[in-house]
């Protein structure tokens, strides 16, 4: 059987809620989370991409 850890945290007024320091580390989050709804709850995770910008001149020469 899986071990479940749960914690309760306060979200501010803005919606925000702080994810702990210990808990980013263990899990790799970074400065960028991918939020993702199931029937069960909401998953956090690294994002499986990174967006990039690209000027237009670049765009340019790529076509």
């Amino acid at each position: 059987m899986k071990t479940v850890v749960g914690i309760i945290k306060e979200v501010d007024k803005l919606g925000r809620i702080v994810i702990p320091k210990d808990i980013r580390a263990r899990f790799g989050l970074t400065d960028r989370v991918e939020i993702l709804m199931t029937e069960v709850g909401i998953v956090l995770r690294n994002p499986e991409y990174k967006l990039i910008k690209v000027n237009q001149e670049q765009k340019d020469n790529d076509e």
